[in-house]
């Protein structure tokens, strides 16, 4: 990433978190979680849901657990550094980049801590959260060590590290995961998944022959024959939709942006969206 474009998106990420996103990043994830707190005896009109029945047997007595709410999170960002960011004019990896640029500066503008991993060839880097500026050099080499297109993403290694509860965003263009990585973390983490991808992959808009990695090979297409074109606007469209609920079963929340998207609209959606919820 050139430093002009750096400028860029610092410069943008900075004026949306000026503006009703941040107010409303803090309303939709902070304090969603509860952690326990202390024991105490049952009072008339307390809620059964809270008993702890094991102490209570223990101890002759009814006994109530107490929990207080988390103000503050972490948050995290699992930025997967793979191949086909590079393709479609490297529009997809910038879109990454921008992503993470607003995230960062969402959270800190709300004193929470920012951290994240990059997922690439060699490994996972780990940048565990902090309340301090946090340098995102790192983004500007996205491309040096890429992933290969047919790796499932796991998220495994979130659970290996002793991070308290935390926002994590997973930003990828990828839907070969890991579910059972992704279940286990999403049992003590709040998850969100940020699928990132290009208009072209998403609606074929141009003319003339074209190449498209679907389903881990490459296929030709003839972008003058409408009623393939269609076709396949239609598979990917249900390829999303599908997956979607796969992560909804997941307890797991999701976006899908592309180089024309809104990301200050989409996260705000999605904000009001866990307000109501």
């Amino acid at each position: 990433m050139k430093t002009s474009h750096a400028k860029k998106i610092h410069i943008k990420s900075s004026k949306l978190m000026n503006s009703l996103f941040a107010g409303n990043f803090k309303a939709a994830f902070s304090g969603k979680g509860i952690e326990f707190q202390d024991f105490r005896e049952y009072s008339y009109g307390d809620d059964a849901k809270y008993i702890d029945w094991l102490t209570s047997s223990r101890e002759w007595t009814t006994i109530m657990r107490r929990y207080r709410e988390e103000k503050q999170w972490n948050i995290l960002c699992i930025a997967d550094n793979r191949e086909s960011l590079m393709f479609w004019n490297w529009e997809k990896r910038n879109l990454l980049q921008e992503v993470v640029h607003v995230l960062y500066h969402a959270s800190s503008s709300n004193g929470e801590s920012f951290g994240w991993y990059i997922l690439d060839e060699m490994g996972e880097t780990y940048i565990p959260p902090k309340k301090n500026p946090v340098n995102l050099y790192a983004l500007e080499k996205l491309s040096v060590y890429p992933r290969k297109i047919s790796e499932t993403l796991s998220i495994d290694f979130v659970m290996k590290n002793k991070l308290k509860r935390s926002i994590i965003f997973i930003l990828t263009d990828s839907m070969n995961i890991d579910e059972k990585s992704f279940k286990i973390a999403a049992l003590k983490h709040d998850i969100i998944f940020v699928h990132i991808s290009s208009h072209f992959e998403n609606t074929l808009e141009w003319d003339g022959i074209s190449s498209l990695r679907w389903e881990n090979r490459w296929v030709a297409i003839d972008l003058w024959d409408s009623e393939k074109k269609q076709i396949y606007i239609d598979k990917r469209k249900q390829k999303l939709s599908d997956f979607s609920i796969r992560l909804k079963r997941l307890w797991i929340d999701s976006i899908y942006l592309d180089e024309y998207s809104s990301i200050f609209a989409t996260f705000l959606w999605l904000m009001k969206l866990r307000e109501r919820s």
